[in-house]
C-alpha cells in the first residue's frame, strides 16, 4: 500500500510505502489493549503511544478507531473459522452442531465476541463486513451439511435449500450464543428430526 505525503517545505507530494510490519504492530497493540482493558480503551492516540509512533502514522494505516476494531474482528473470525476446522470432527451434522456451539461459546466469551458485540451498531462499512463474515460462516455450515451422507436425500427442495437451512442454523446459533445459557440439545433434536 502507498501513502501520499505532502511536504510543505518543498511543496512536493511524496509517495511512501506502508510498512506491513508497522501495521501488524499497531494491530497487536490494539488487540492487547482491547483484550486487557476493553474496547473503550482503544483509541488512535493510545495506539500511537503504545506503538511509539506519531498519531498521524496511525492514521496512515487506519482511518478511525472503528476501522482498527473492524480489522481485529475480521482477523479474529478468520482465526476462529480456521480453528473450527480441526475442532469440529463429528461425522453427522447434528454432532458437529454441538461441537460448533461449544467452540463458539468459548470464543464469544473471548475478546472476539466482546469486540463483535461492540461493532454491531456501527456504520455501513462495518455492517457490510460483518454481513460478509456471516455469509462465510453460513457457507461453512452449508458445506458441512453437504458432506453429511446420512442426511435424507429428499430433504432438500427448491423451497427448502441447503443454503437457506444453513442461514437458519447460523441465525439460531447466534441467538443461543447471545442467551449465554441457550439449550443446544433441543435445537440438535429439531435438526435431527428435519435432516435424518
Amino acid at each position: 500500500m502507498n501513502t501520499f505525503i505532502y511536504d510543505a517545505s518543498t511543496k512536493v507530494v511524496q509517495m511512501r510505502k506502508k510498512d506491513a510490519g508497522r501495521r501488524k504492530i499497531l494491530l497487536d497493540c490494539a488487540r492487547r489493549i482491547e483484550c486487557e482493558e476493553g474496547v473503550d480503551a482503544v483509541s488512535i492516540r493510545r495506539l500511537a503511544s503504545e506503538a511509539n509512533v506519531a498519531v498521524g502514522t496511525v492514521y496512515n494505516y487506519f482511518e478511525s478507531k472503528q476501522s482498527v476494531l473492524l480489522e481485529l474482528t475480521e482477523e479474529y473470525w478468520g482465526n476462529i473459522l480456521r480453528a473450527m476446522q480441526s475442532v469440529v470432527t463429528a461425522s453427522r451434522f447434528s454432532g458437529q452442531l454441538r461441537q460448533i456451539y461449544t467452540f463458539l461459546t468459548v470464543q464469544m466469551n473471548d475478546c472476539a465476541g466482546i469486540l463483535m458485540q461492540n461493532l454491531s451498531g456501527t456504520g455501513d462499512t462495518a455492517q457490510e463486513k460483518m454481513a460478509a463474515m456471516q455469509r462465510t460462516l453460513e457457507r461453512a455450515i452449508a458445506g458441512r451439511l453437504e458432506q453429511d451422507r446420512a442426511i435424507r436425500p429428499d430433504v432438500w427442495s427448491e423451497c427448502f435449500t441447503r443454503e437457506a437451512f444453513a442461514q437458519f442454523v447460523f441465525s439460531y446459533l447466534l441467538a443461543l450464543l447471545r442467551q449465554k445459557d441457550g439449550d443446544i440439545e433441543t435445537f440438535v433434536v429439531i435438526v435431527e428430526r428435519i435432516l435424518y
